[in-house]
């Protein structure tokens, strides 16, 4: 469930200015006012999830990181925002802006609203977060740096664990072996099924004279090592656990990213 309801949704309208500008300030007020309220009352519902209070935040605007966040994240190899893969998963998946909203946005499984806020205690707090699985077999939010008098250890109950913590490990491993699985299937290389995986998402396109060196192959190839590569990504993604959660895709992205051809990345210019 996500954790804004429906009902304090800021509507479509405010949502779609924010998109343009990535600035809450820089909305229309009635817009601004809709957002800063939905904005904040995530920012803070998921601190709290981290054992931590709005005192913590010592007067630090939630509203302001949020919209800074968007503006200065992207891949780890360019400067592009995030907003710009978002962009474009609103377009692919065709998700509504509710969805989008208080599914990927927000949501209490897997939405970027665990990243955002771990970036922001990072911020506050100057602590490196670690998650750890206890003896209990629950686990623990462990927060590298801190002081001995700081809170050194939070427990997360197992229901409440925020997926970006937990379920990236066995997302990362899920969707290694899926390239390896694909890659076995199709008989290719696993850098050159990446790369076909990688190029699509990204909307670069498959002539793309970067994608073609990656590849080894001629444009006439191209097309059909491709619709052979998805139609096979089909088949698998049906018998893999979880490969409709946003984090899992987001997890496949980066593992294709990490296994692409040496410089192709850098030819293509970076993740699109």
């Amino acid at each position: 469930m996500a954790l804004i309801v429906k009902d304090r949704y800021a509507g479509e309208a405010a949502w779609t200015e924010w998109f343009e500008i990535c600035s809450v300030a820089g909305c229309c007020a009635e817009n601004a006012a809709k957002l800063r309220a939905e904005i904040e009352n995530a920012m803070l519902a998921q601190l709290a999830r981290y054992g931590f209070s709005a005192e913590d935040a010592a007067g630090d605007d939630p509203v302001t990181f949020f919209d800074g966040y968007f503006k200065l994240k992207g891949s780890r190899e360019t400067a592009k925002p995030l907003k710009s893969y978002f962009a474009y998963r609103i377009a692919a998946d065709g998700l509504s802006m509710l969805n989008f909203v208080c599914g990927t946005l927000f949501g209490s499984r897997s939405g970027r609203i665990h990243d955002i806020v771990l970036d922001w205690i990072v911020t506050l707090k100057g602590w490196k977060p670690r998650s750890l699985r206890g003896a209990d077999g629950k686990r623990h939010l462990e927060w590298e740096n801190a002081g001995p008098e700081d809170i050194a250890q939070i427990e997360i109950a197992a229901e409440n664990d925020p997926a970006s913590m937990v379920e990236a490990d066995n997302y990362r491993a899920q969707a290694e072996k899926l390239l390896e699985t694909l890659s076995r299937k199709i008989k290719a290389e696993k850098p050159k099924v990446a790369l076909l995986l990688y190029a699509t998402a990204q909307d670069v396109s498959i002539t793309d004279a970067a994608v073609l060196e990656g590849l080894n192959t001629a444009k006439s190839r191209a097309y059909a090592i491709r619709e052979k590569t998805m139609k096979a990504l089909r088949w698998e993604l049906k018998e893999t656990e979880g490969a409709d959660d946003p984090l899992f895709v987001r997890m496949l992205l980066e593992t294709c990213e990490q296994n692409l051809p040496d410089g192709t990345l850098a030819k293509m210019g970076g993740a699109q």
